[in-house]
């Protein structure tokens, strides 16, 4: 996709949500090379402001963007204002922007996979716990760090460790009679 139609695609779905993503992560998502040409590319975060994440993947700003404002509706009470940036594939766990406070410098929160409520499940828990909903939602959402160029900094990228020179995969094994056998898988 050329960056014109990627930033086409942003303005859009700035437009449908009312609000302007954060300048670096438009730049990030249009103009990072490992980016912008595979969307599948993933990130390590590692202890940033005690939270760790592997496997971190951004979601593609396209016409495919409304069904992640749908996934995340079932754990947040404002979908509107709380928006889905990335995942973490090894955790669940969503990446948002908080466009509560303010339209223009969204904080980042993350929701913790295993630990997020769906709106059900808070309505009767609230209820036993005598607290709102709101309040048992707001459980849902932790604080990552206040922008994204903090955030952004702090991204590694995932390498796979394996080594691709090496074609042949040595093992020891038994024979039928136990003898020690040197097998090379190639």
């Amino acid at each position: 996709m050329d960056i014109s139609q990627q930033l086409s695609d942003i303005h859009d779905i700035e437009q449908s949500l009312q609000l302007a993503f954060p300048a670096t992560y438009k730049a990030f998502m249009t103009t990072d090379e490992l980016q912008s040409a595979n969307p599948n590319t993933e990130y390590n975060l590692v202890d940033f402001n005690g939270y760790t994440a592997w496997g971190i993947r951004f979601i593609k700003l396209d016409a495919s963007y409304p069904a992640n404002l749908e996934a995340i509706a079932e754990v947040v009470l404002q979908p509107r204002k709380l928006i889905p940036f990335a995942w973490s594939i090894s955790s669940g766990d969503w990446l948002v922007f908080d466009y509560r406070e303010s339209d223009e410098n969204p904080g980042l929160l993350y929701i913790d996979h295993e630990m997020a409520l769906c709106l059900e499940d808070a309505e009767s828990e609230a209820q036993s716990e005598n607290i709102t909903v709101e309040e048992m939602m707001e459980g849902n959402l932790s604080v990552l760090c206040e922008n994204f160029e903090s955030f952004h900094a702090a991204l590694k990228l995932e390498t796979d460790e394996t080594d691709e020179t090496d074609e042949t995969d040595e093992t020891d094994d038994e024979d039928e009679e136990g003898a020690d056998v040197r097998i090379t898988e190639k």
